[in-house]
């Protein structure tokens, strides 16, 4: 079993709900929207200012720390210990409906998930796992997932674009399609018991760093590009499919 720095958890777990309450100030208050790679792929000042409070925090805390972030308020840099961060994934949600976003950090010591937390700030729903000891939903343990679900009864997330990379009608495969649109939150769906799968087109690290070490802790599996049950820190687009047990998802992969 991993030993989890108890004092880091414990650090990282208040830093969140902080740094939640920042943004729910902000939420009220005129944002300023930008865009980045597309028209569609915003970018406000609370993500920044809410990034620049939680890697102010931790490098107060903590010396010679790496960080993956979204931002990049800070330069991205692989060391011993890694903090991913994504300070809100789901921004088009918090524009648009003030609700469906999440602060998501991961943290992993030479490649290796130690643990990881994903907020829902507006449900006050704090997520976190903890390899090797399991998943909580506001320090209520989770159960294992079914791992007799099959594809033709799951609840599958995912949005139109990513349906049509598949050979086949994937409709009439699965049970129902759903998209909520924050990554971490899908993957915490799965995770919770609520859907059995999330897939995305292209999601980078900091979108599913914390969410999968959650998932794993209760039975789910995935691939991320060519990683199957890992992350790699690269900042570029990959493939993310999930599955709330391992035949969901090799039976999604063989139909795409």
């Amino acid at each position: 079993m991993i030993e989890v720095p108890e004092t880091k958890l414990e650090f990282t777990k208040e830093l969140v709900r902080d740094t939640g309450r920042l943004i729910q100030s902000l939420m009220s208050q005129n944002l300023n929207i930008d865009t980045k790679q597309n028209a569609h792929d915003f970018v406000t000042n609370v993500d920044k200012q809410a990034e620049e409070f939680m890697v102010a925090a931790i490098q107060a805390m903590y010396p010679d720390q790496g960080f993956i972030t979204e931002e990049k308020m800070i330069d991205n840099e692989v060391k011993h210990d890694m903090w991913i961060i994504d300070p809100i994934d789901g921004t088009t949600n918090f524009i648009f409906q003030k609700r469906n976003f999440a602060i998501s950090v991961g943290y992993y010591e030479d490649g290796q998930p130690q643990f990881g937390i994903v907020y829902d700030v507006v449900g006050d729903e704090m997520y976190v796992g903890i390899t090797g000891e399991g998943s909580y939903l506001n320090e209520q343990k989770l159960e294992p997932l079914d791992p007799k679900v099959v594809l033709k009864d799951a609840i599958v997330n995912a949005d139109n674009r990513m349906f049509k990379t598949f050979k086949v009608d994937l409709d009439e495969h699965i049970m129902v399609q759903r998209y909520l649109g924050s990554a971490a939150l899908e993957i915490i769906a799965v995770a919770a018991g609520r859907t059995n799968s999330y897939m995305s087109r292209r999601l980078k690290p900091w979108d599913i760093a914390a969410a999968v070490i959650i998932l794993k802790e209760v039975g789910g599996t995935w691939y991320f590009g060519e990683h199957h049950d890992a992350i790699a820190y690269a900042d570029k687009h990959e493939v993310f499919m999930s599955g709330s047990n391992a035949t969901i998802l090799e039976s999604l992969i063989a139909l795409r």
